[in-house]
C-alpha cells in the first residue's frame, strides 16, 4: 500500500513539472536555428525552452549537390543577363557607349572589347573598365550607369494559383512572390517553401522557409529578399498528397461506389 502511494505521488509531481510553463525539460534534440540553411536542416530541434506539450520540429532534409545558404552573396545591385547599362568616359565624349549584358554574361565595347559583367557590381566593373582603358587613353576616368532592369525576373511554382516567371520590382520577398503568383492554393504546404538560387561559383543554395510562420510572428528570416532568376516552390501539404494518393490509386484505380454497402441476405447460397 505505501508502495502504491509513493508510485501515485511520484506520478502527480510529474504531471506537474509537465504543466508547468516556467519549467523546462532537457532537451534531446539542438535548439532550432532562427536561421534556416541547409547545414541546419539535418534533424530534429526543439525550442531552447520547450512550451507546453511542445514536440521537436523535424526539419526537411536538403537533397545532396546544394552548398550551404549564404546570405551575404550576391548582396548589393549587380548586374545580370539582359541588364542595359552606359559606360560614360568624361574626357572622351565620343567613346561613351550604351550596352546590353548578352547572354555570355559580357558586355562589348569597340575598344576594350569583351569584359564580364554578369554578377558584377557596378562599382567592379568600372574599375575594371578603367585598367583596360588606361591601356590606350591618357585618363582613362569611366563611369558606369544602370539604365534598365527589364529581364530581372524570379520564377514561382508549385501550390499557386498562377505559376510561372515574374519581373523582380523592387524589394520583393518570397511571401510577395507567392502573392504575385496568385496566392496560395488550398492543398500548399506553407511550412516548408522551397527557395533555390544560384550561389557562388554558380553552384545552386536552397533553403526551406516557414512563410505560415512569418505571416503570424513576424518572423523575418523567413521572408527572404528574392535576387534575380531565384525559384520560389510551394509543396503540396501532407493532407494534399493523402487526397492525391486516394484519389489516384484508390479511387481512380478501383471501380467502387463510395456509397455501396454489402447487404447480407439470410438462407441464399
Amino acid at each position: 500500500m505505501r508502495l502504491a502511494v509513493v508510485a501515485l505521488a511520484l506520478f502527480l509531481s510529474a504531471c506537474a513539472s509537465q504543466q508547468s510553463g516556467d519549467v523546462c525539460a532537457p532537451q534531446s534534440a539542438a535548439a532550432c536555428p532562427v536561421y534556416k540553411a541547409p547545414e541546419d536542416a539535418r534533424g530534429a530541434c526543439a525550442p531552447a525552452c520547450a512550451s507546453r506539450g511542445a514536440a521537436p520540429v523535424t526539419a526537411m532534409p536538403v537533397p545532396s549537390g546544394f552548398q550551404p545558404w549564404a546570405e551575404g552573396y550576391d548582396s548589393g545591385m549587380r548586374f545580370v543577363v539582359g541588364d542595359t547599362l552606359k559606360v560614360t568616359l568624361p574626357f572622351y565624349d565620343d567613346e561613351d557607349v550604351t550596352t546590353t549584358v548578352a547572354p555570355d554574361g559580357n558586355i562589348y565595347i569597340g575598344l576594350v572589347g569583351k569584359v564580364h559583367a554578369a554578377g558584377r557590381t557596378p562599382e567592379a566593373l568600372q574599375a575594371d573598365l578603367e585598367a583596360r582603358y588606361g591601356k590606350y587613353l591618357r585618363f582613362p576616368d569611366v563611369g558606369v550607369i544602370p539604365t534598365d532592369f527589364g529581364n530581372r525576373q524570379v520564377y514561382v511554382g508549385g501550390e499557386v494559383s498562377d505559376p510561372g516567371a515574374y519581373p523582380l520590382n523592387g524589394q520583393t520577398g518570397v511571401l510577395e512572390a507567392v502573392f504575385l503568383a496568385g496566392g496560395f492554393e488550398d492543398t500548399a504546404e506553407r511550412k516548408n517553401v522551397v527557395l533555390i538560387r544560384r550561389g557562388p561559383n554558380d553552384l545552386p543554395m536552397m533553403r526551406f522557409l516557414d512563410l505560415q510562420s512569418f505571416s503570424r510572428d513576424g518572423t523575418p528570416t523567413e521572408n527572404t529578399l528574392l535576387q534575380p532568376f531565384d525559384i520560389v516552390i510551394v509543396p503540396k501539404s501532407r493532407i494534399a498528397k493523402i487526397n492525391l494518393f486516394v484519389d489516384q490509386y484508390i479511387e481512380g484505380v478501383i471501380p467502387f461506389n463510395q456509397n455501396f454497402s454489402y447487404v447480407l441476405i439470410g438462407g441464399q447460397r
